[in-house]
């Protein structure tokens, strides 16, 4: 059997709470049998004066009638002897008052009681005697009633106390442990344990709907374990497929900046290969003219000149491929295969930005970067590429169209042990609830136009995990998006 007062349990509530009011309501029982006795032994003691009261007056009518004096003062000292009486006074018609003691006074008080009583002869008002009696309650018999009620009072209610007590024990707290006890065991395996208790009462009601309830649940937590299961199974399903999509988004990247480098680079290759052939075409001239012996100075002077102008051409041509070549090899090594390794922040964000010119010949938008040349930091540099890459690309097919003039500001503030970068273009802006919902995978306003809703996704992904920073966004519509983006300076090792 478990303790019935444990900590906070409801015996224990019942018993500390219905204990005082028990003992009050003896303690008020108690107080009402005092007050209704001491008023009934008043009430009877104040009758029986009376009755002395209308004795003595008639005992005093004859020789109040007979104005006998003496026997008046005789008996009235003699009935004075009470002790409960203060004062007696004595007033006939014929104008002699006595009194006893002779000279006493009729006090006011809460204890003391005065009475008249008109004394009558022959049916005839010849007087009154008035007396002032001391109230005096017999405390002996109060006590005795006291004694004999109180305790079979108390007694009785404390038998009526641990009776509603042992009976609320039984009716009430009983199921109710028998319930507590049934939830710790299913808590620990799961398992239906019926709780056995049958009563056509509120609390066999309750019985018969926790069993039921019961049942419920453990069908209920059984096809919930099953739905889990195929929820986590789907969960990596969709994992796996949002991997997938996001190395498809980088790769999708990664070949429209393959496809903007190639034509960007065919230019240059083409002017180099259209001066090769220029320059070849004068040399087989010159060649047929050196072997028919008809060269002249001022077609030596002529050739000379074509082929400084066509290697110039070349050279300068081939430079240029050269050039994207480099920051195309470094910055898309970098997405494909990146490390994590000490680089200049500022000349590889040039780097960047110079390889996306070929997509920025559509758009009349101006790119402005305000970085420190000797901003150094150990980070992942193909990561930072692409973060701005698609921020970029972003604002390209969301924030402009492509006759709208803007601009776009990157700005860097270095700090001892972070950068902060801030990204601004002043275009269309964001909603709200757009912003709400920027960074959310397969979010896109531009379903219809080519938008997969991953790019941001990955932003946020990548700065937020792969680079330990983090971004936040401000939009007003109509006025331009800012991202801002904190990154430490070296990233921690994982």
């Amino acid at each position: 059997m478990p303790n019935l007062f444990t900590k906070n349990s409801l015996v224990k509530r019942l018993f500390f709470i219905s204990l005082p009011f028990t003992l009050l309501a003896g303690g008020l029982y108690a107080a009402a049998i005092i007050y209704i006795e001491s008023k009934s032994l008043k009430e009877t003691q104040l009758d029986q004066i009376k009755i002395q009261m209308s004795q003595l007056a008639e005992v005093l009518a004859i020789p109040t009638w007979n104005l006998d004096q003496p026997f008046i003062v005789s008996y009235l000292n003699q009935y004075s002897k009470d002790p409960r009486i203060l004062c007696i006074e004595l007033m006939s018609n014929a104008n002699f008052p006595e009194r006893s003691p002779p000279d006493c006074k009729h006090p006011e008080s809460d204890q003391v009681e005065i009475f008249s009583e008109p004394i009558i002869h022959n049916g005839e008002y010849i007087g009154v005697v008035v007396a002032t009696f001391a109230i005096h309650l017999d405390n002996q018999r109060l006590k005795f009633i006291l004694l004999s009620r109180i305790p079979t009072a108390l007694i009785a209610l404390s038998c009526i106390f641990f009776v509603v007590f042992f009976i609320f024990r039984r009716w009430v707290v009983s199921p109710i442990e028998s319930i507590m006890k049934s939830i710790e065991a299913f808590q620990a395996d799961g398992q239906h344990h019926p709780v056995n208790w049958e009563s056509s009462d509120e609390i066999g009601t309750l019985v018969e709907t926790f069993n039921q309830a019961q049942i419920h649940q453990v069908e209920h937590d059984a096809l919930l374990r099953s739905e889990k299961e195929k929820a986590e199974r789907a969960l990596i399903n969709l994992k796996h497929a949002q991997t997938q999509l996001v190395e498809n988004e980088k790769m999708a990247s990664l070949g429209s900046l393959v496809a903007g480098i190639s034509h960007e680079i065919n230019t240059p290759l083409g002017v180099a290969r259209t001066s090769a052939s220029h320059v070849e075409e004068i040399a087989n001239k010159l060649e047929q003219n050196f072997n028919a012996g008809t060269l002249t100075k001022n077609e030596m002077k002529q050739f000379l000149n074509s082929l400084n102008d066509g290697v110039h051409l070349m050279t300068a041509n081939l430079i240029r491929a050269s050039d994207l070549m480099h920051s195309f090899k470094q910055v898309s090594a970098d997405q494909s295969y990146d490390e994590k390794r000490l680089f200049n922040l500022n000349e590889y964000l040039q780097e960047t930005l110079y390889t996306l010119k070929p997509n920025l010949k559509r758009y009349k938008v101006a790119i402005l970067l305000d970085c420190e040349e000797d901003v150094f930091i150990k980070s992942y540099p193909g990561a930072i590429s692409q973060v701005f890459t698609n921020l970029i690309m972003n604002s390209l097919m969301h924030a402009y169209n492509e006759n709208d003039n803007g601009q776009i500001n990157i700005k860097i503030k270095n700090f001892k042990e972070r950068i902060e970068l801030t990204y601004f273009d002043d275009g269309a802006g964001m909603t709200e609830e757009v912003q709400k919902k920027v960074f959310d995978p397969f979010f896109t306003t531009k379903r219809g136009n080519g938008g997969t809703g991953l790019g941001m996704h990955i932003i946020y992904n990548i700065v937020s995990h792969k680079l330990q920073g983090s971004i936040e966004v401000k939009s007003t519509l109509g006025k331009g998006s800012e991202f801002n983006i904190i990154l430490p300076k070296s990233i921690a090792d994982t």
